[in-house]
């Protein structure tokens, strides 16, 4: 059962170099440790891919992206429910993150630090990446 601790699971494991079954065994603990929320992620490589959620109510409005870009960048755009850009946060006037590697990646947009003006509408994500691995999002008050 992973515990989580400083924002990374840490996973204890038994290890031994002999086979299972076989005694006396030398065995020893070990310890892997995963960045918070990567059991899964969606990944692009070279090639730019994007990320559309479903439609979902804005109840909150500071998003925070868990994403790997170290290599490549990310940038996320805001739809209404029927996937048309919401002017104001729209491709154009998102700010692409390259070379970033965070946990709680807040995005921007030239005139807009966070979603507040968009609170309790329907909207959608779009997240283009190059080069990166998307792991998780959510939305705080």
């Amino acid at each position: 059962m992973p515990i989580t601790y400083k924002d990374q699971h840490w996973i204890y494991y038994d290890g031994s170099k002999e086979r299972h079954g076989q005694f006396p065994r030398d065995n020893s603990i070990g310890l892997a440790t995963l960045r918070l929320d990567s059991f899964v992620c969606l990944e692009a490589k070279d090639k730019v891919g994007s990320v559309l959620t479903k439609p979902f109510r804005l109840e909150g409005s500071k998003l925070e992206v868990n994403v790997d870009a170290g290599k490549g960048g990310v940038i996320v755009e805001v739809l209404d429910a029927a996937g048309k850009p919401i002017p104001g946060f729209t491709r154009s006037e998102a700010k692409m993150f390259n070379f970033v590697d965070q946990l709680r990646l807040q995005p921007e947009w030239k005139t807009r630090k966070d979603l507040a003006p968009l609170k309790d509408k329907v909207v959608r994500l779009k997240f283009s990446l190059r080069n990166a691995k998307l792991y998780a999002f959510q939305v705080k008050p």
